[in-house]
């Protein structure tokens, strides 16, 4: 299917361009400068529904672009000279709140949280693009299920699980990502249990590889 381009405006600084399909129908609205994307892109589907919405300055992507599944958002970010920098949020097909992020510079930065049926189920810290701090991951309900602590993406500190009463169920240590000791278990009253099975022992090895 061939592409036609049409300007509908133009001076010496600013050309607006539609480019259709063979058909006619509209595939993108594109605003260029001294022949450089400059202003706005707009893409759309055959329905018409739009696809994607980017600004973009001296030909790179530079402020707020959006991106759609039919009429549901899939992702904001912003970009500061063709570069992701700044707030991201991504949605799930149903167009629900899957992710709130923050970039500097092209990388992960600062607190991260992580949504299902949109109710917060992971919050995490990162620094230059790795997992660096506490990382927090909680039920449906609300409840804290487990606390992690990472170093430059390998977990290095106290691994927590807790009961649904709060209560910690077992607290694992990590330095440099290599477990100190034995894990240690607990009730739900809190009182410390004996030495742990095969089972909890898989767990450990899980937290251990970084597997949720």
């Amino acid at each position: 299917m061939n592409n036609h381009s049409s300007p509908i405006t133009s001076n010496a600084l600013l050309d607006l361009l539609e480019l259709r399909d063979a058909s006619g129908l509209l595939q993108h609205s594109i605003s260029t400068q001294q022949g450089a994307l400059h202003g706005s892109l707009q893409s759309f589907d055959t329905a018409g529904q739009t696809l994607q919405r980017a600004a973009y300055q001296n030909g790179v992507r530079h402020g707020l672009s959006e991106y759609y599944n039919g009429p549901l958002p899939q992702m904001q970010q912003q970009f500061v000279k063709g570069i992701a920098h700044g707030p991201t949020k991504l949605f799930d097909a149903a167009g629900n709140l899957a992710a709130e992020l923050n970039y500097v510079a092209g990388h992960l930065e600062g607190e991260a949280r992580y949504y299902a049926q949109g109710r917060l189920v992971r919050r995490a810290i990162y620094r230059a693009g790795k997992l660096d701090g506490t990382v927090d991951d909680f039920g449906m309900d609300g409840a804290l299920l487990q606390r992690t602590n990472y170093q430059a993406n390998v977990l290095n500190g106290p691994s927590l699980r807790y009961w649904p009463n709060g209560q910690v169920m077992e607290t694992v240590d990590f330095e440099r990502g290599l477990m100190q000791g034995s894990p240690r278990q607990f009730d739900q009253s809190g009182k410390a249990l004996g030495t742990p099975g095969p089972t909890l022992v898989k767990r450990v090895e899980q937290l251990f590889r970084g597997e949720p």
